[in-house]
């Protein structure tokens, strides 16, 4: 079972340490994350195919996407946090 969170362009999340930006959303079903340490950026469109933003990790259009959110489908092994940018500034291990 994968984890789906929703982000308004602008906000951000982390896999492990490293840090991703929703940088825009088109619609729902289409919108744009970007890697922060390289600025490689990942076009998601909702034909069902996923992208491997990391390693293991991998990200898809999910469900139920509305107005300019963009709703994002995480797959990943349990050993890999993916935490949003709020929550994780807060953390204690949180660098930011």
């Amino acid at each position: 079972m994968g984890l789906g969170l929703a982000f308004r362009p602008g906000e951000d999340f982390y896999v492990g340490d490293e840090r991703f930006t929703v940088t825009k959303v088109d619609t729902p079903q289409s919108f744009t994350i970007r890697r922060d340490r390289d600025g490689c950026e990942f076009p998601l469109i909702d034909d069902g195919q996923g992208v491997e933003i990391a390693p293991s990790v991998v990200v898809r259009v999910g469900i139920r996407g509305q107005g300019n959110l963009a709703r994002v489908d995480f797959t990943a092994p349990r050993s890999v946090a993916i935490i949003r940018g709020k929550n994780y500034q807060a953390s204690p291990g949180g660098s930011n």
